[in-house]
């Protein structure tokens, strides 16, 4: 029997508290002025109900700041002990990862329409949300349970398509819950974009998405030579090694292949 996912009450909250999201952050680029407000008032149930109704409401729900504010909110929710235990929000988590997903979906498609769009603007608050997504799948993906993994992994890439370490952990994750060919289709378009990156020294380790981008790498290699695909496996850690020479589980790995 799987437990229950150990950092939903300690590793995430832990690696929220002093962040800047945390500390009342404002949307660079926003023209909110009540969730504003009442964010920073720590008003965080209202300002989640009324940025939540703005995406239901005909002259709102397209836009894509009220989905960030709602998703900010609900994270601030989930800190809170008792409003946990409020039937509402004992999805607090999931439910603001979900949210950030969307807000990227609308927020792309005012960036298609040449309209103002937050994304390239609010990095900090997105790597919030990446690392949550993270944090939660990692959470999973330690107790063998791949498909959870996979599951938060689906909408933490949904918040930046382009995040190659995304990408790559959501991909092992999907082989080894059984999803291979979709899987194998996420790490391979990885792959391509840190050989660029590898090629070109453009490559910077984000703290946010590091664990990710380490875990897939492992993850992969590991696979790799468990199917007997050992050359493979030695250049997929080559890689890894060439992008970051620090990592000592990346060296160690390579050692054995």
């Amino acid at each position: 029997m799987k437990t229950k996912n150990i950092f939903k009450s300690t590793f995430i909250t832990a690696i929220l508290i002093g962040s800047t999201l945390f500390a009342g952050a404002q949307i660079t680029g926003g023209t909110q002025t009540e969730l504003f407000d009442l964010y920073v008032m720590g008003d965080f149930e209202k300002c989640y109900d009324k940025a939540y109704k703005m995406t239901e409401k005909d002259n709102t729900k397209y836009e894509s700041e009220p989905y960030l504010w709602a998703a900010m909110s609900l994270l601030r929710i989930s800190e809170d002990p008792e409003l946990r235990e409020v039937e509402e929000y004992e999805d607090a988590i999931k439910d603001a990862i979900k949210l950030a997903a969307k807000f990227k979906k609308r927020d792309d498609r005012l960036k298609d329409k040449e309209q103002p769009f937050l994304f390239d603007d609010n990095q900090i608050i997105v790597d919030e949300f990446k690392a949550l997504a993270i944090a939660e799948a990692r959470g999973y993906f330690v107790q063998d349970d791949y498909r959870k993994a996979a599951y938060y992994m689906r909408y933490g890439l949904r918040i930046d398509e382009e995040d190659p370490s995304m990408e790559i952990f959501k991909g092992i994750a999907d082989v080894l819950s059984r999803n291979k060919r979709v899987g194998l289709d996420h790490i391979e378009n990885a792959l391509k974009k840190f050989q660029k990156m590898a090629e070109t020294g453009s490559f910077e380790a984000n703290e946010a998405t590091y664990p990710a981008f380490e875990t897939g790498f492992i993850h992969y290699a590991k696979y790799l030579k468990e199917n007997d695909e050992v050359a493979e496996a030695a250049e997929v850690i080559a890689l890894a090694r060439k992008l970051d020479p620090e990592n000592k589980q990346f060296e160690n790995l390579a050692e054995t292949l």
